[in-house]
């Protein structure tokens, strides 16, 4: 059974976030600018923007930003580990839960990269818990191993908060171009994964920066397949993010009616202009008045 059959992204008090931002970690003078550049959440990247014989001090530059970090006033900060399958990765984690912090982490989560299996989370999980410490986690999907079980990874951790779509790797192993349509399938396998088990679906970066039409077209695309935030490697790609996940004033409007009713109702069934309000329009409903109120609309 689905940990939290109702969808994270639906819950009046879950964290709504639209927007990823990728800095690399071995960047530590680009960080200001990334948590300045207005994304909901953003992801200081210790895997494949750093060199291998630049782990050690990217780990080294990212936990002494971190210490300084407050974690309040700003996006969700996230880091993306190396696997928690190479001793790399388990030094990242080590390093990230020995951080002095008072009651809590400087960071929101951590993002597992090459997530194959449920045990993958389970041992990121376990060391959280280990140190009684906060900390959502995300799994990136990004191998075929990942894409068929990612219904138990889905349901591995109550930490996880996201599934991510690791559309760069899993082409190659799939044997299929870098494009939409080919992994389309892939796509909808991990947002019916992240449906089910009440997670955000986390749709890859656009890596064409300059091809701002055709990042507006499969943002739309995005959208439409139920994908709940978009990851960016640019600031410059956040408002075109923002822009597609936006409900227009009448959605919201509605959204606004549809809970009315439903309240006035008693939280029963009932008919709004000659339409059921049931259970998944009210969910929906929430969503779009979560968007709305992170756009500022409300």
């Amino acid at each position: 059974m689905p940990n939290n059959p109702q969808n994270a992204a639906t819950t009046p008090d879950s964290p709504v976030r639209r927007s990823y931002l990728f800095v690399p970690g071995a960047r530590p003078d680009r960080f200001a600018k990334a948590l300045g550049a207005g994304a909901d959440a953003v992801i200081i990247d210790l895997e494949d923007a750093v060199a291998p014989g630049d782990k050690d001090s990217a780990r080294a530059a990212v936990c002494s930003f971190l210490r300084e970090h407050t974690g309040a006033g700003g996006p969700a900060v996230f880091v993306r580990t190396n696997s928690v399958r190479s001793r790399t990765g388990l030094l990242d984690i080590l390093a990230l839960t020995d951080l002095p912090d008072g009651t809590a982490p400087r960071w929101a989560g951590i993002l597992l990269p090459k997530v194959d299996g449920a045990e993958d989370v389970r041992l990121a999980a376990g060391l959280l818990d280990e140190r009684n410490l906060p900390g959502a986690l995300g799994a990136l999907i990004e191998s075929a191993d990942g894409l068929e079980n990612v219904m138990a990874i889905a349901a591995a951790s109550p930490r996880l908060s996201f599934l991510m779509f690791g559309g760069g790797d899993l082409s190659a192993e799939l044997r299929v171009p870098l494009a939409w349509e080919p992994l389309v399938q892939a796509r909808t396998r991990i947002v019916h994964a992240a449906a089910r088990f009440g997670l955000d679906a986390l749709d890859m970066p656009w890596i064409a920066l300059d091809d701002e039409e055709g990042y507006r077209q499969e943002l739309a695309r995005s959208v439409l397949h139920g994908f709940t935030a978009r990851s960016a490697i640019h600031p410059k790609q956040i408002t075109a993010i923002h822009d597609a996940y936006t409900p227009s004033p009448d959605a919201v409007l509605r959204a606004g009616r549809v809970l009315a009713a439903f309240e006035a109702a008693g939280g029963g069934v009932c008919v709004l202009d000659g339409r059921l309000v049931e259970r998944p329009l009210v969910l929906g409903s929430h969503r779009i008045l979560a968007l709305a109120r992170r756009a500022g609309m409300l």
